[in-house]
């Protein structure tokens, strides 16, 4: 008959996920071998460290899986976290903390195991769900959600904002005359020089085929002209061989509080129009 209360101790040791058992006190008081694997340190340097500076999640105030709510209510916490290496480096776990008692103390044990590669598909899925595959600027999903987040901003703080509409001045020729490998080119470039143009903050998106949004955000009017005036002149000194004088076409418009993000890209659609009216390569104002 086999002892498992004897062979206990080597089955905590040779699990394949991290283990650590935290002290009323906060102090590491046992880590078992993969623990010692992920966090990159040697079993000696754990014992006796603050759990803080490892375990910062659980130590965090207003955090919903505290240390004080463990030790308090004695529930189960899962969640994931980024966990800190001997060596100065990060990672992410997904974490489980339970309360458990010994000889009447209370102690946390600590189970977690590494997720990085998980949390970096994740982050790479999400590019690719907000990324126009081509240019490499946002897509217009990703843009019609930040304008609705924009206008609930506006709603909360009055912050003001104003969008550019921008359409690549017959374009159609382009890619009739010089192909459609050439055609992308220009798109790519002309993306590269409306990120240059604006700040980090702001949103530059392909709205659709040649037409590009921007969302300036907390911008009054008149600035929101000066940006698009410098844009087209920066379109205007654009060289993509063999294309010639390459322009755009710009409307502006700014939210004043009322209506939806949908009215304010109509009205930057008219002054597009308008713009495309008298000429091309110009900006005009809704």
């Amino acid at each position: 008959m086999i002892d498992w209360c004897k062979l206990s101790p080597l089955i905590l040791e040779n699990l394949g996920s991290g283990l650590i058992v935290i002290s009323e006190e906060r102090t590491i008081v046992y880590a078992n071998k993969k623990a010692c694997e992920l966090l990159k340190m040697q079993k000696e340097d754990l014992i006796g460290r603050n759990a803080r500076s490892t375990l910062f999640a659980l130590f965090s105030e207003g955090s919903s899986c505290s240390y004080e709510a463990l030790l308090q209510e004695g529930k189960v916490c899962e969640f994931d976290a980024l966990l800190n290496r001997g060596d100065g480096e990060t990672f992410f776990a997904h974490i489980f903390a339970t309360l458990i008692r010994h000889e009447g103390r209370p102690y946390v044990l600590v189970n977690f195991y590494d997720i990085t590669p998980q949390k970096e598909l994740e982050k790479r899925l999400y590019q690719a769900a907000i990324t126009d595959p081509l240019t490499g600027l946002y897509n217009r999903r990703f843009a019609d959600e930040m304008l609705k987040q924009e206008k609930l901003a506006y709603k909360r703080y009055k912050t003001p904002f104003c969008i550019l509409l921008i359409d690549l001045d017959n374009f159609k020729t382009i890619n009739d005359v010089y192909g459609h490998d050439v055609g992308d080119k220009v798109l790519v470039a002309v993306a590269t020089v409306l990120k240059n143009s604006v700040r980090e903050s702001d949103i530059v998106a392909r709205w659709g085929g040649e037409e590009f949004l921007i969302l300036l955000r907390r911008i009054e009017l008149e600035d929101a002209i000066k940006v698009a005036e410098k844009i087209r002149n920066a379109i205007c000194q654009l060289k993509v061989p063999p294309v010639e004088g390459i322009t755009v076409s710009i409307g502006v418009s700014c939210y004043s509080g009322e209506g939806d993000v949908y009215n304010l890209v109509r009205k930057a659609d008219l002054a597009l129009y308008q713009a495309k009216a008298q000429g091309k390569n110009c900006v005009i104002l809704f």
